[in-house]
């Protein structure tokens, strides 16, 4: 057993989105690197079977959710937080990892000397939650990862002048085949996430109507809402297809865990999010031979992508995302040779071992 504890609080019980998935898996990776894995999950936490058997499980004595504009409440949870941390202190040197904002806001009490490692995964450091991190926390940080080239550069400017900053790309557990994409008359385009304007499933649609009366298309949308403004903007979403007749070219599949049922019925995926903090259905996609076209303003995706060689990338214009799906679907041996690259990349860089031996090396150099 490694000499080092590693404690994770985690304030969200629902197993949705790319952020979750991967805390999950890193947490699991550093179990297996014999690191002794501690969580504080919210009692009603749904994902809690997911974590390997040897992590042990804690959990909060109230709802987690944070907001500054209940102090009392926030103190209330990073006291109940640093009390459990001192549990495991006392037995071995201990690491407060926090794999995303809210955890590190539950280090506010945390003793001055204890060793905090912050993950940035989201994308705006601008909010009052931002600036209350950049001020108050972020001097406090022993050491940042960011898991895209745009994560890191945030981190370069927005952590403290000699901080420790890394970059640390997202892995995946690799499955164990492939599909082959392109053997149906119609054209099935699959995007993934959290349906929000931030995502940007809106732009699909039109692609959709450009291409509807072209050939034969299908939009397959995996996703679910998480707030008000998200339901209003899948409702636009629903009143752009009745209006432009699409009932019959797109489907809503909601929020899937079953990774066969979503790439087994894809011949493309299109990552159009505006900002993106990773992309890791990018990998995904790949990992199970799927070609991937992503917007190269978004962020993340450029991290991972190498434009017309392992994915295509487009300028976050409609009129390019549908001239880069025709030169994928037109050019056979170019979309093979993709899929062929992507595969490699996934498999020689976005493993869940790599990840774990990566971020262990930091976490013993503490």
């Amino acid at each position: 057993m490694n000499t080092k504890n590693i404690f994770c609080p985690i304030i969200t019980p629902k197993d949705i989105g790319g952020g979750i998935k991967s805390t999950i898996a890193l947490l699991n990776g550093l179990a297996t690197e014999n690191f002794n894995v501690i969580v504080l999950l919210p009692k009603d936490c749904e994902f809690v079977a997911k974590f390997n058997p040897s992590i042990t499980i804690e959990y909060f004595h109230e709802n987690p959710i944070i907001s500054l504009l209940n102090p009392f409440h926030y103190l209330r949870l990073c006291s109940f937080t640093k009390t459990k941390v001192a549990i495991y202190q006392q037995k071995a040197d201990t690491i407060f990892l926090c794999s995303d904002r809210p955890a590190l806001m539950l280090a506010l009490l945390m003793p001055k000397l204890s060793k905090l490692f912050y993950i940035s995964r989201g994308w705006f450091y601008t909010n009052l939650s931002a600036r209350f991190l950049r001020a108050i926390m972020f001097p406090r940080v022993s050491q940042f990862v960011g898991i895209s080239d745009k994560q890191y550069l945030l981190m370069k400017q927005y952590a403290p002048k000699n901080a420790k900053v890394n970059l640390i790309q997202n892995g995946i557990d690799l499955p164990n085949h492939q599909f082959t994409p392109f053997t149906s008359e119609t054209l099935h385009l699959t995007t993934i996430g959290g349906i929000c304007d931030r995502k940007n499933q809106m732009q699909c649609l039109e692609l959709i109507q450009l291409l509807k009366y072209k050939m034969q298309v299908h939009l397959h949308i995996f996703g679910t809402t998480f707030t008000p403004i998200d339901v209003a903007y899948k409702k636009t979403l629903s009143n752009f297809i009745n209006q432009n007749q699409l009932e019959t070219f797109v489907t809503f599949e909601g929020h899937e865990t079953d990774f066969d049922r979503i790439y087994k019925q894809s011949d493309v995926v299109l990552s159009v999010a505006k900002e993106e903090g990773f992309g890791r259905t990018i990998i995904e996609a790949m990992s199970y031979g799927i070609p991937v076209i992503a917007s190269s303003k978004a962020g993340g995706p450029s991290t991972i992508i190498t434009h017309n060689n392992n994915g295509l990338l487009y300028d976050g214009s409609l009129e390019d995302l549908r001239v880069k799906l025709m030169y994928l679907i037109e050019n056979k041996e170019v979309s093979k040779e993709i899929i062929a690259n992507a595969l490699v990349l996934v498999q020689e860089n976005y493993t869940m071992n790599r990840v774990a031996k990566d971020y262990a090396t930091l976490i013993n150099q503490l």
